[in-house]
């Protein structure tokens, strides 16, 4: 019942208005290579935070989906994913651009999107709320530690292909939490005697640095590589729509494929995209076929990425833990507003709570009809010129970032995290992993050190708690996984070799 009331209570104007306008900024950011939906949340965070914290979820969750619908649109016309989240995509998708069929790719890809969208909110509308009550019910600081433990171990696979660098990353984000004062000594940690950074460093400015400006810093180093672009018109996209229903197995299994990597932390878009392409590669009769432009891998790859956007928002309202690099953009914008998301919030913020469930599903909604409608002309946005584009967006990175509380030391904290984000992507190592560590660390310590103050110092109930152990032995299988999983089929592989 209280979904349905937010689900109406989003049909007014302004509400309407304000999820269009962030599904288009995310689409029209997804499609530009280079940017992606966190750059565009991290310059919009600070203005929302002299909005209405409604409003401002709504905004932030329609640039979240528009973000990941949108990135397709470059790959499947131009061959440059406009994120790595559609590169699985790119692969087929512009294959079959190539051969004349540009429109029945976009098709494909945005109804895919468009389903996966919808089967991820059925996921999070129906677990979010048992999870938040079964976490009331069960979930003391001992089962909160090992939670946030495990998510903090898991985020070492967000690299996708090197458990070191995710590890890597995660721990120097936890390192930069720790910057500041003690939380039960009050004594300054890290701070090299500056007393601005008693306080730490601020959410928001770490935020747009490392994600805004440490994006464009790169990618103006790395250049982009010129595209020719394949014609298509919207009317054309709009008859092959239909023809997404002759891969209703593969849209199903993909999108769960999705939503289950989107409720690991730290994993996102981008494995969710791989993962469901490689399951459908693996089980399809013609394997060596897909990268030549088959519909299948299309449907799999666009369908598993936006459903992980569902998934990732499961464990940050339900427990508080941030499921992928832009909900932990959500997650300061109503931490501003002294919203506090977790299992009290379905009891405090039923509000907030529904809000967030309904607002996905119109996004979900709202990006499908202007990705159909606009596909043609979102093309083209990669035409515009670097020597406008990444002036603007330092602007506003610098204004938005001193307008947080009209200092310019935030501004300088920006700057230091942009350039250091620009090293981390130069030597390879994941964004994700470290805002999530950093996010989730003063959760962790603050837990952590409640439960060694209740038992004096002893570990034994994390092992002795039914609840906690499996939490720790789930997380800690999850987290070697994919390691031990590449490492037996590397060998599978050597000894068919050495037979061969």
């Amino acid at each position: 019942m209280e979904l349905l009331n937010a689900l109406i209570g989003h049909m007014a104007v302004w509400p309407i208005a304000f999820s269009v306008a962030g599904v288009a900024i995310g689409i029209a950011f997804g499609a530009i290579p280079g940017l992606n939906q966190g750059v565009v949340m991290a310059l919009t965070l600070p203005l929302t935070f002299h909005m209405d914290s409604y409003f401002a979820q709504v905004l932030l969750i329609g640039m979240y989906v528009g973000g990941v619908s949108g990135s397709m649109v470059t790959g499947v016309t131009l061959g440059i994913p406009g994120s790595p989240a559609s590169i699985m995509t790119t692969f087929d998708g512009h294959a079959m651009a190539k051969r004349g069929m540009a429109a029945k790719a976009l098709a494909l890809g945005v109804t895919a999107s468009f389903i996966g969208g919808l089967i991820s909110w059925i996921c999070l509308s129906v677990v979010s709320e048992p999870i938040a009550r079964f976490s009331l019910r069960n979930f003391g600081s001992f089962e909160y530690a090992a939670l946030v433990f495990g998510g903090l171990l898991i985020i070492a696979t967000c690299s996708g292909r090197n458990f070191a660098m995710g590890l890597t990353s995660g721990l120097l984000g936890m390192f930069f939490a720790l910057v500041g004062l003690d939380l039960v000594s009050q004594v300054p940690r890290f701070t090299f005697g500056f007393e601005r950074l008693d306080s730490g460093f601020r959410i928001e400015a770490v935020l747009v640095g490392l994600f805004a400006i440490g994006h464009l810093l790169f990618d103006v180093q790395t250049g982009s590589k010129n595209a020719e672009q394949i014609p298509v018109r919207t009317i054309e996209i709009i008859r092959q729509v239909k023809g997404v229903s002759r891969h209703w197995i593969n849209l199903i299994r993909s999108s769960l494929i999705g939503a289950w990597i989107g409720i690991l932390p730290g994993i996102g878009a981008n494995i969710g995209s791989v993962v469901s392409y490689y399951v459908t590669r693996n089980i399809d009769r013609d394997p060596q076929s897909f990268g030549t432009g088959r519909e299948e891998g299309i449907v799999a790859s666009e369908s598993g990425n936006n459903a992980t956007v569902g998934g990732a928002l499961i464990p940050m309202i339900s427990m508080g833990i941030p499921g992928s690099g832009a909900d932990v953009i959500l997650m300061a914008a109503l931490l501003f507003h002294n919203i506090q998301p977790g299992p009290l919030l379905v009891l405090e913020h039923p509000e907030t709570f529904y809000g967030i469930i309904a607002t996905y599903l119109v996004a979900t909604v709202g990006a499908f009809v202007l990705l159909v409608s606009l596909a043609v002309w979102l093309a083209r946005v990669v035409a515009v010129p670097r020597a406008i584009l990444v002036p603007a967006i330092f602007i506003l990175a610098v204004a938005g970032t001193y307008s947080l509380n009209n200092l310019f030391f935030d501004v300088w904290v920006m700057l230091g995290f942009g350039l250091f984000g620009f090293l981390m992507r130069v030597v390879g190592l994941p964004s994700a992993p470290f805002m999530i560590g950093f996010v989730l660390t003063p959760l962790f310590e603050e837990k952590f050190r409640a439960s060694m103050m209740e038992t004096g110092g002893s570990l034994a109930p994390y092992f002795e708690r039914p609840i906690t152990f499996l939490i720790l032995v789930f997380s800690v299988i999850f987290a070697l996984a994919p390691t031990v999983l590449g490492r037996l089929r590397a060998n599978k592989n050597e000894v068919r070799n050495h037979t061969g």
